[in-house]
């Protein structure tokens, strides 16, 4: 009782202390689960707000950079200062519309936007640099005043002491690399450094790089978020921070002055989590020290994701964990000192207990094995104390009486068993004899049989059981004879008619191979004459489709010399157009050439007015001079161009005689192709009648050719089966013959032997050639 009683208590103790390191270990386990759940759905929200929020940013350069693209392949009447103009209104407004953009900006390649960069050149009130190139960056200060500047370092590949390119933002759309946003990048804004995020469209016109539109985001709402998400889990304990594609801090909950720096600046542990933010995987690592969840942020049409980075000590996490353990500790210390006591208590009250049970319970059981020791000494009077007592001696007493009166049954079976074994004994013998004369008949029975079956299977049917057997086997013997005789006269009658059929079997192979003979002969010729007509209706058939190409040819042909007809007709036309309009520009260039005449006349009678009038006139005079030059360089050119006019004229009426000439050729041409298609229309009328009928014949001879090679088949078919059964028939009388029948000799049989072998080696022959 008292090591029971310690064995459980110890358990007790054991199991509360294993149930409470289980249910810590699960809890911890949950607990770690669920933190990097909620971690990283924390995260993927966070990821989502930024990228919201600067898709928007992307949309807007987006639509900036659409917007330019048209303005710039629009009306090229459009003056250039004008096209500027409403180039930078839109910039203005964009940066209006949207709070959050601290400036909007566009940079176009030298003198793609107008070709006219030469015109604006420091013009910076039109956002143009010494270039004159169009580099409009309109800024917003903290104050919201806007402000006007062109663009610096848009071409330079210089890093800054961060590791971002200055220029990144203008070259990387340059170079092919699409949309960009640039990593944290201070810049002088109106005077200030300040950190934005620089992201940029490309411009193309005409398949070709233009330049880029874009806006510098504002990120201090990054900064805002990262802490708020820190002071609104696990009690402002853990950090957040917002990393770039190339591992610049864009937002730090812990240290706002690290903006722009490497994340890992301070900790090189966390140059490890650099390849996993730039491949863009959302994942949460779980260290000895701390959970670090991340969350890609891909922002627009770049391929240089950011990411969100949480990093949650692990004993902040884990806290209500340990408490649950450590409460669970002080609890089952407690329970211990208590189950000690109550099973000291416990184990006190069992001894004393079993101490009076036992005494009440060993008299009896002392008495009840004595009786039990006589009883196995095979004494059965002994009395069984205890009989008829309610509890458990007067059960075991009840039991032991049930041993002692199946003890004095036993003896009696014992002697009831011996008188049956002698009885039994005489009745084995008896059988014994019977069995034996039952064997000796059975014997003779079986030794008549086989002799018969001997017989049987030696083919003798004439043979029959004459011994009488035993009364109860005789009907076997009769049996026996019956059948041997009924076997006998059937294979009579099977020899009389394989003869028969032999004889039969003999005609239809004759028949079969003559007329076999004669359709193979048929199938050859038709055959034959189904090929040569195949090659007659091939060749009409070719000729026919060869006259049907040329009858095309000749159409299209006849088709062309019309139209080539018409096109010369409309150049006569055409050249007797232009033969009037030359005889029209004659008639103007002699108006011209009559006006330069009368200037001419004009200067000269203004030279002598100006020569009586003197010193007054003198400078009329030299204007006179030059309207009086001027007449004279308009009448030679006159006379150059109406003679221009008037061999060109000669050489149109040339023209017109050839082309005239060229058109009643293609007419006679026109005619005798005519007549050539219609004679090519008879042709192919008549080849495709003779190619028609040929087909026909053909079709019906390739008829008849099949019918004769399917009776050809048909036959060897036939004369094949007449074959086998003949070689059928000469096996069943091969069979029959080695029975020996009653009624049928020896010599007959033998008689039947060879006349079946004579008989079935012409089919046999037969059936192996054409088989």
């Amino acid at each position: 009782m008292l090591a029971a009683t310690a064995a459980l208590v110890g358990y007790g103790i054991i199991s509360a202390a294993s149930t409470r390191e289980f249910v810590a270990t699960q809890v911890t386990s949950l607990t770690d689960v669920k933190t990097k759940q909620s971690l990283q759905t924390l995260a993927s929200t966070q990821a989502g707000i930024i990228r919201s929020s600067l898709d928007g940013a992307f949309d807007a350069a987006r639509v900036m950079a659409r917007s330019f693209e048209t303005l710039a392949g629009g009306d090229a009447t459009t003056p250039a200062a004008t096209r500027r103009a409403q180039l930078n209104a839109l910039l203005l407004n964009v940066l209006k519309d949207n709070p959050r953009f601290n400036g909007t900006y566009s940079a176009w390649e030298p003198n793609a936007l107008d070709g006219a960069d030469a015109e604006f050149r420091d013009r910076r009130d039109m956002g143009s640099d010494v270039t004159g190139r169009f580099l409009p960056y309109w800024t917003r200060d903290a104050a919201g005043k806007i402000a006007l500047q062109p663009l610096v370092e848009y071409d330079s590949s210089e890093l800054h002491p961060n590791g971002v390119m200055k220029g990144g933002w203008y070259i990387g759309p340059q170079t092919g690399h699409g949309e960009s946003i640039l990593d944290p990048l201070p810049y002088i804004v109106q005077g200030k450094n300040v950190y934005l995020a620089t992201m940029s469209v490309p411009i193309t016109i005409g398949g070709k790089f233009a330049g880029v539109a874009g806006a510098d985001f504002d990120l201090s709402f990054v900064q805002k978020l990262a802490e708020q998400v820190k002071a609104s889990i696990y009690d402002g304990k853990a950090s957040v921070s917002i990393v770039s594609h190339k591992g610049l801090i864009v937002a730090s909950s812990e240290k706002p002055e690290s903006i722009g720096q490497p994340f890992d600046q301070g900790d090189s542990a966390l140059s490890q989590y650099l390849a996993l933010i730039q491949s863009g995987k959302e994942e949460v690592h779980a260290s000895g020290d701390a959970f670090k969840a991340f969350a890609p942020i891909v922002i627009g049409r770049t391929a240089t994701p950011w990411s969100v980075m949480i990093d949650v000590p692990r004993a902040v996490a884990m806290a209500e964990a340990t408490k649950l353990d450590r409460d669970l500790t002080e609890r089952n210390g407690s329970d211990g000192v208590l189950q000690v006591i109550v099973a000291a208590v416990i184990a006190m009250g069992g001894v004393a207990a079993m101490w009076l049970v036992a005494r009440s319970i060993a008299g009896p059981i002392r008495n009840m094995t004595a009786s039990m020791r006589r009883l196995a000494d095979g004494d059965t009077t002994c009395d069984i104390p205890g009989v008829g007592l309610p509890d458990e001696i007067g059960a075991m007493a009840a039991a032991v009486e049930i041993f002692r009166n199946n003890a004095i049954a036993n003896r009696r079976l014992e002697e009831e068993a011996a008188a049956a074994q002698e009885t039994a004994e005489r009745e084995r013998r008896r059988n014994l004899d019977i069995e034996r004369i039952r064997t000796e008949a059975m014997t003779q029975a079986t030794a008549g049989l086989a002799d018969g079956l001997k017989q049987l299977a030696s083919g003798n049917l004439s043979f029959h059981l004459g011994e009488p057997f035993a009364q109860e086997f005789e009907s076997l013997r009769s049996d026996f004879n019956s059948a041997v005789s009924q076997l006998s006269r059937t294979m009579a009658a099977v020899a009389a008619a394989s003869r028969s059929i032999d004889s039969g079997t003999q005609e239809i192979s004759q028949s079969a191979d003559d007329l076999s003979k004669r359709t193979e002969q048929q199938a050859a010729s038709l055959e034959e004459t189904a090929a040569a007509l195949d090659e007659i209706t091939v060749n009409v058939t070719n000729s026919s489709k060869r006259a049907e190409e040329a009858r095309i040819v000749a159409v299209q042909a006849n088709t062309s010399a019309v139209h080539s007809g018409a096109v010369v007709a409309d150049a006569v036309n055409a050249m007797q157009r232009i033969e009037q309009s030359s005889n029209q520009i004659a008639n103007i260039i002699g108006v011209i050439d009559e006006i330069a005449f009368q200037t001419n006349l004009l200067a000269l009678n203004a030279g002598v007015e100006a020569a009586r009038a003197g010193e007054a006139g003198k400078g009329f005079a030299v204007v006179a001079q030059e309207v009086r030059e001027l007449a004279q360089r308009s009448a030679q050119a006159a006379k150059e161009i109406k003679d221009l006019i008037r061999n060109s004229s000669t050489e149109v009426e040339s023209g017109v005689k050839l082309v005239k000439d060229t058109g009643e050729a293609l007419k006679t041409i026109e005619a005798y192709i005519v007549t050539v298609n219609q004679h090519m229309d008879a042709i192919a009328t008549s080849a495709r009648e003779q190619s028609v009928g040929l087909s026909e014949v053909n079709t019906a001879v390739n008829q008849m050719d099949q019918v004769t090679q399917k009776n050809a088949a048909m036959v060897e078919e036939a004369n094949a089966a007449s074959a086998t059964l003949a070689m059928e028939s000469q096996r069943l009388r091969d069979l029959i013959a080695q029975f020996r029948l009653d009624g049928i000799s020896s010599d007959a049989v033998s008689q039947l032997r060879r006349t079946a072998g004579a008989m079935a080696a012409s089919p046999v022959q037969r059936y192996a050639t054409y088989g």
